[in-house]
């Protein structure tokens, strides 16, 4: 297995504390390096790399984040994986692909979030190695920070939490409700499961939000809301039970559902021992072909 060799951000090569490849040698400059087809660092103290960690609008329905590298140094970077490591993390978070970096560019890296480690207050960003090539063929790990780009990677790490502490009292999910489609309205149901024998933290069910595809409508008066309330029988109680909302669309036009990235995650305000907060409920490949069909419908599409 490679040693590991770790680079400060923003720093150059020279900073590098250690580096090797997987033969467990330095690996020396070929005798003419010009005449490779694909030129690279020579070892990883020719390494020099920036990294960051974000989540672009799909990441949060496809469960992913992304690695965002720059290559400082003066010489293409291939790298042929990467991993992120952080104690908020119940395992790393691994990407087993191949990109190759120019010199000053930057790429970003889509890797797929595994299950954060709870309780896990106010993480730090987590650290990524990246698994190198250098001139003469051989791989080499390298170590670096990253920065937290918005405060995306804390708040994905709190969001998790919270909705493992509710997972273990409650399954939610949602689905198409087909028998209260009219017209422009398309029926919805929130299926509320109580664990059996479950611990944990009190949870209180209190609304759940429209989407960027989908509004919401009000049965009672067909009047059009940002959040729907839950009843009481939504708060927490020993039997299963279905909420029917309605929805309609928030906008017609062809290219909405082509363009979708979050219009089937709702989301639902909670209290979990009464302290607020939201987590968010992901339709199933079933359920969101069915809404899109309905929409479609709805709008005259």
């Amino acid at each position: 297995m490679p040693r590991r060799a770790t680079i400060a951000p923003r720093v150059a090569a020279l900073l590098v504390v250690a580096a090797a490849v997987l033969s467990g040698c330095s690996p020396t400059a070929p005798a003419d390096p010009g005449s490779l087809a694909q030129p690279g660092p020579v070892t990883v103290t020719d390494v020099a790399v920036t990294a960051e960690v974000y989540r672009s609008r799909i990441d949060p329905s496809r469960g992913g984040i992304q690695l965002s590298v720059r290559n400082d140094a003066a010489v293409p970077l291939t790298i042929v994986g990467a991993r992120l490591e952080s104690p908020a993390l119940q395992q790393p978070i691994v990407r087993e692909r191949t990109t190759v970096i120019g010199p000053g560019l930057t790429r970003d890296l889509a890797l797929t979030l595994t299950a954060a480690a709870c309780p896990a207050d106010e993480p730090e960003p987590p650290q990524a190695v990246l698994v190198v090539q250098l001139i003469d063929g051989s791989i080499a790990e390298v170590a670096v920070p990253t920065v937290d780009r918005i405060g995306q990677w804390a708040e994905w790490v709190a969001a998790e939490c919270l909705a493992a502490a509710v997972a273990e009292r409650v399954q939610l999910t949602v689905r198409h409700d087909p028998t209260r489609d009219d017209g422009a309205l398309i029926g919805l149901l929130l299926d509320i499961a109580p664990r059996s024998g479950a611990r944990g933290a009190e949870v209180a069910l209190v609304s759940l939000s429209d989407t960027v595809l989908f509004g919401l409508v009000q049965a009672a008066d067909g009047v059009r809301v940002t959040s729907a309330p839950l009843p009481p029988e939504a708060a927490g109680g020993t039997a299963a039970v279905s909420i029917p909302l309605l929805l309609t669309p928030a906008r017609c036009d062809a290219h909405a559902i082509a363009d979708d990235k979050q219009g089937t995650l709702f989301r639902v305000a909670v209290q979990v021992d009464g302290q607020p907060g939201v987590v968010t409920v992901v339709a199933d490949d079933a359920t969101r072909a069915a809404l899109y069909d309905a929409y479609t419908r709805a709008c005259g599409l």
